[in-house]
């Protein structure tokens, strides 16, 4: 969609009476391949192009969103997000940044993060990659069952456009795959996967040596045991300690703590984690997932830490939210062509510790390590955590056997304040943290 039409559609908006409005326009051309025991089961070329418009009258807002983007369709939204903007509540706190806020894009600067792929897989080597991805697993004895493999590569281009001189475009690739497969013998069947998420391709690894380590997870789960109902320390792997990343962004989102739901309300400038901890959000780091040097109301992304020596520095917001908080706006506006902006994190990361995760291992007397986690039951209005996991039961610093069907439980603020962090930190998705020890947890077993 070129700029003169979008311009076009600003000026119709402010004919019909909006103080303010803006335009969203994404296009996202996908290919993907999906097997199962061994066998292509789906292909897909997509290719989907969607317009949103938002509408400011009076403090009222309003957005309307389609993915027909005739000239004809687009008037009829026009009129549309116009009239639902008269008759919507009020709300006090809306509105687009200022002028001297927004940051001016650069062409130049999306660049320089490096987040388009110029290389564009064909179908066919989709299709060959996501078998060799799958059948390496298959090849190992052991692997009686296989729930699947998909590969898929992804070009999307943003376009927004507002009435305040904001104007930006952003290219970027992304490339995804997820593998899971099942071991089994005469008493005990398990699952083991892998995802991944990288912005180049060539970036997702050896699919050969992927497929195979996933079929030996799967039979190192084998004869599974359960546990009596014990406190413990728990080493949460690298794969899964990015959710308690997530659990932290959720209880420092703005809309929570302006709810009141948060066990962090109160926090901000407090010490929540042990003096050697950072967690930061860094925008500007180039081919990851989530970087930008400008959110999605235009004003300028910084790298920030969000816990610097363990103090919690800022929550995450949008304009809106900072608003009702009266505090500055934190540059972390995201939005969709279907809908308001709201506060999300850029490339969030736990900062690696010092510690080998086999040293942290060695070091057990007893404990656990949790390779994968299952359902969720999180209170964040103070902080209670319990998940279904499944691990290794560890003794005298060593593996001893996997272990099934328990529950992790404690409350996120002692498990913030205890936390180490190991040095085996990867980036392979938005959120990203390394193995972390956590001193005892309860284990709910037989």
């Amino acid at each position: 969609m070129n700029k003169n039409l979008l311009e076009k559609i600003l000026k119709k908006l402010k004919a019909k009476g909006c103080d303010e409005a803006d335009i969203v326009f994404a296009e996202d051309s996908t290919i993907s391949s999906a097997s199962r025991l061994g066998k292509i089961e789906k292909t897909e070329v997509s290719e989907i192009r969607e317009i949103g418009l938002r509408a400011i009258i009076n403090r009222k807002q309003s957005i309307v969103s389609s993915s027909n983007i005739e000239e004809s369709n687009i008037d009829k939204l026009i009129e549309k997000v116009v009239e639902m903007a008269k008759v919507v509540p009020e709300d006090e706190y809306c509105g687009l940044a200022n002028e001297k806020e927004i940051e001016k894009f650069s062409k130049s600067n999306n660049s320089d993060l490096n987040l388009f792929d110029p290389y564009k897989p064909s179908i066919k080597e989709i299709n060959d990659k996501v078998l060799e991805l799958e059948n390496s697993a298959l090849e190992n004895k052991k692997i009686i069952n296989s729930e699947g493999a998909e590969l898929s590569f992804s070009q999307v281009k943003y376009k927004i456009m507002a009435s305040n001189g904001f104007e930006s475009e952003i290219n970027k690739t992304h490339s995804d795959y997820i593998i899971a497969v099942l071991a089994g013998n005469s008493n005990s069947m398990e699952r083991a996967y892998d995802y991944k998420s990288k912005v180049f391709f060539d970036d997702l690894g050896d699919f050969s040596k992927i497929g195979k380590k996933v079929s030996v997870d799967a039979i190192k789960k084998l004869n599974s045991k359960k546990i009596k109902t014990c406190r413990s320390d728990v080493i949460f792997d690298s794969r899964i300690s990015s959710s308690l990343l997530s659990n932290l962004f959720n209880a420092c989102n703005a809309s929570t703590i302006i709810k009141g739901t948060s066990f962090l309300k109160k926090k901000r400038g407090g010490k929540i984690f042990g003096d050697e901890i950072n967690i930061i959000d860094d925008p500007h780091m180039k081919k990851k997932l989530r970087s930008k040097f400008f959110d999605a109301e235009g004003l300028p992304t910084k790298k920030k830490n969000l816990i610097e020596n363990g103090t919690l520095n800022f929550f995450f917001n949008c304009l809106s939210t900072a608003r009702q908080l009266s505090q500055k706006p934190s540059g972390h506006a995201s939005r969709s062509v279907s809908s308001i902006p709201n506060a999300s994190y850029t490339n969030l990361y736990l900062e690696k510790g010092k510690y080998k995760k086999t040293d942290m291992i060695k070091s057990l007397k007893k404990g656990l390590l949790i390779t994968e986690l299952m359902g969720s039951s999180i209170n964040y209005s103070n902080g209670d955590y319990s998940r279904g996991a499944s691990g290794f039961w560890i003794e005298n610093g060593e593996i001893l056997f996997p272990v099934s069907e328990i529950t992790v439980a404690g409350n996120l603020n002692k498990i913030f304040s205890k936390l180490i962090p190991a040095n085996d930190l990867e980036f392979n998705f938005g959120i990203n943290a390394p193995s972390v020890l956590v001193e005892n947890l309860t284990l709910g077993g037989i």
